[in-house]
């Protein structure tokens, strides 16, 4: 999450609109090394992993994070990243992971290798449905969601990997993805994106000049004054069927 202030924000008000009560711990991997004093006085208000592994929680998120380009190796925490999701087995009901972290996610789980892209998935995107399941309660055929990434995953190999595919997109691929035991979710888009959130990355991308096309199917008859919001009660309601898997793991 290249903004975390605005990713809390963002997942804050998705609780707040569940009319559920939630208590959230947000949590930093203890061996990233922070490039500015910006991104420490952001996480002045986190706990590192360390603080926490002893205890049990309902559900885990694990956010997405602007190094997709990266391998996964390269990563400074990954060590401890695959610490956490061999951690969130055994002391959190249910793993919900989001775009970077849903592929690091998959690689981890299912050894689902990212391909770079030559051109960066950025829009509002259907995905088929291709299975009943509960997190997909109240989408018949589809479900769509925002996207935002240089990198994907191929459906063909997720499916030869030992996870499964819940939703897949023509110009994402595997949107929605599961371990086996429905334990770990993947969300390679990001549902937890707000109205304008794709705006704000698009008027980014032009003033640092680079060439970014605008996010397809997202301003209504290409007037970027117009936002089409017909995703926003979709993605809403992702996050209230998985909160509904959450209550049913604490009643199992």
């Amino acid at each position: 999450m290249p903004d975390k202030a605005k990713t809390q924000q963002h997942l804050t008000s998705l609780f707040t609109k569940s009319g559920l009560t939630i208590k959230a711990t947000f949590c930093y991997p203890a061996t990233h090394r922070f490039r500015t004093k910006k991104s420490l006085i952001d996480i002045k208000e986190y706990v590192s992993f360390p603080e926490v592994k002893a205890a049990d929680f309902d559900g885990l998120i694990v956010t997405g994070a602007a190094i997709e380009q990266l391998p996964f190796e390269a990563i400074d925490y990954w060590q401890e990243l695959c610490e956490i999701f061999n951690w969130a087995q055994t002391h959190c009901r249910k793993v919900l992971t989001i775009c970077w972290a849903a592929q690091a996610g998959m690689y981890y789980f299912g050894g689902v290798e990212k391909h770079l892209l030559n051109k960066k998935v950025f829009g509002i995107y259907p995905a088929v449905t291709r299975t009943v399941h509960p997190l997909l309660n109240g989408f018949s055929q589809q479900i769509i969601l925002p996207f935002s990434r240089y990198t994907t995953n191929y459906i063909a190999e997720v499916a030869a990997s030992p996870l499964k595919v819940l939703a897949d997109s023509a110009e994402a691929g595997p949107a929605i993805c599961a371990t086996t035991d429905d334990h770990n979710y993947f969300v390679t888009g990001h549902p937890e994106y707000q109205l304008t959130t794709l705006l704000e990355e698009y008027q980014r991308d032009q003033q640092r000049q680079q060439i970014i096309a605008p996010p397809e199917n997202y301003f209504i008859n290409d007037n970027t004054a117009i936002i089409n919001s017909a995703w926003l009660p979709q993605t809403q309601q992702l996050f209230k069927n998985w909160f509904g898997l959450l209550e049913q793991a604490k009643v199992c």
